[in-house]
């Protein structure tokens, strides 16, 4: 596929994830059942969801995005390794919940949820790795890039 068609597709993939949460939204209004009203809530939310990873494709195939300084990074990986905790104690609280249970519907619940925490779960892992790291720009790289070129390197003759 080429990156204009690519491009057009995940615009109207933003566009039909958006109706969809509006028209799930709408119709939950309607409903007596808090269960159904809680599934098909979060369903929208998902696709609000969607549509936002979906924006964010697109603003990585549109543009370059800014360098992520020493101390961004730093917040950034507090902010991600306290999450990845938090992750792991909801996957444990599940995993406990699915021994407690017989009703055959909660537990169907249950792995739903249980799949979306194991999901973020890796996805956190894996942005230290994937994305971030691979953006950290230091303060020596910036030294290291302004000093490359220069011939004498600041000493008279060399």
């Amino acid at each position: 596929m080429q990156r204009t068609d690519l491009i057009k597709t995940l615009e109207e993939a933003v566009k039909l994830e958006q109706r969809n949460a509006e028209e799930l939204e709408k119709g939950v209004g309607k409903l007596k059942s808090e269960v159904i009203k809680s599934i098909l809530g979060s369903i929208a939310n998902d696709s609000r969801k969607h549509a936002k990873i979906y924006e964010g494709i697109l603003r990585i195939l549109r543009e370059v995005g800014p360098a992520i300084s020493e101390d961004d990074f730093a917040m950034l990986e507090k902010i991600v390794r306290t999450h990845i905790k938090m992750e792991e104690e909801m996957i444990s609280t599940l995993n406990k919940l699915f021994g407690e249970v017989d009703d055959k519907r909660i537990t169907y619940l249950f792995k739903y949820i249980l799949d979306d925490e194991v999901k973020h779960h890796k996805l956190l892992l894996n942005i230290l790795d994937l994305i971030v790291k691979k953006e950290v720009l230091t303060e020596k790289d910036v030294w290291d890039y302004l000093w490359k070129e220069v011939p004498f390197h600041g000493t008279p003759g060399g």
